[in-house]
């Protein structure tokens, strides 16, 4: 047997494995979504855009104890300014969170006293800038319908002040 004849034969078995692999797959379902038409089913725990609740009328629920921030591995990823009004309650002047910065890990939403910050299972975050994704107060914030359907969605109790 020469050189030639062991290539051809090693080619056929080759061909062999492949048309074998093929058809192993060939009657099994198929576990590819047809994305963006078919939104994949994520886990209760998955971790996606970040988002404030706020109360069921819509003020803000967040009290500006800076929790969030101290805890950040990321450093000033979130930026927090507050003052307190004429009867002590606090008013958040500027909340921002830099998405492009931040690693999803949750340890702000672990934190919060009073449950305002929270993990959304949205994933589509692309941007065309990075100024982009530093999202306010305003784009971070729930209306108030919104947070009360996240809260029976997730089992938390209501804020209605």
């Amino acid at each position: 047997m020469s050189v030639l004849d062991n290539k051809v034969v090693s080619g056929v078995v080759e061909v062999g494995r492949g048309l074998a692999t093929v058809a192993k797959h060939l009657f099994r379902p198929p576990v590819t979504l047809e994305y963006p038409e078919v939104m994949p089913d994520l886990s209760d725990r998955f971790h996606g855009r970040l988002s404030l609740l706020t109360k069921s009328g819509g003020e803000d629920l967040c009290i500006g104890c800076q929790a969030c921030a101290r805890v950040c591995p990321c450093g000033d990823l979130i930026q927090i300014e507050m003052h307190r009004d004429e009867q002590k309650v606090p008013v958040i002047d500027r909340f921002t969170i830099d998405l492009g910065r931040c690693i999803f890990c949750g340890n702000c939403t672990e934190v919060c006293p009073v449950d305002c910050i929270k993990m959304q299972d949205d994933f589509e975050l692309a941007e065309y800038s990075r100024e982009a994704l530093v999202l306010d107060k305003y784009a971070l914030s729930l209306s108030g319908e919104e947070s009360d359907e996240y809260r029976v969605r997730h089992g938390l109790e209501k804020h209605v002040e």
